[in-house]
């Protein structure tokens, strides 16, 4: 028995969109690869965390521990756009709304966030 023409065209569809975010995910990350490590003055907007949609709502019910996404915007402190990143658990932890400091970023990829008061206890070292 032939398969119906619209199951077809389903899983065509199918593959073709996931080959197409597979490349987009693969120019973003060589993107960020090539670009240079930039550092702002930034102060802390928001955070965010929540679950990880990676799962269907019958698997949620037996699955006590979820995968947690992290998410902070900035705000530049000369004015630019607001940068939205998203973050590990480990540096999501470490910031505080509404804190300053020095973000550094690689294309849209996070790198770090150094706070104002270990920016002046650095500088205390050195001299």
């Amino acid at each position: 028995m032939k398969p119906p023409l619209i199951f077809l065209l389903v899983v065509a569809l199918i593959a073709v969109l996931a080959t197409r975010q597979f490349i987009k995910q693969r120019r973003e990350s060589a993107a960020n690869d090539v670009s240079p490590v930039r550092s702002i003055m930034v102060e802390v907007k928001s955070l965010r965390d929540y679950l990880a949609p990676d799962r269907r709502s019958r698997q949620r019910e037996h699955i006590p521990v979820e995968e947690r996404r992290y998410e902070a915007d900035f705000r530049p402190l000369n004015g630019e756009n607001e940068i939205g990143l998203v973050l590990n658990a480990a540096d999501y932890q470490r910031l505080d709304r509404g804190s300053r400091g020095e973000l550094k970023v690689q294309g849209t990829r996070f790198v770090s966030f150094t706070s104002e008061a270990a920016l002046a206890a650095r500088k205390t070292q050195e001299q």
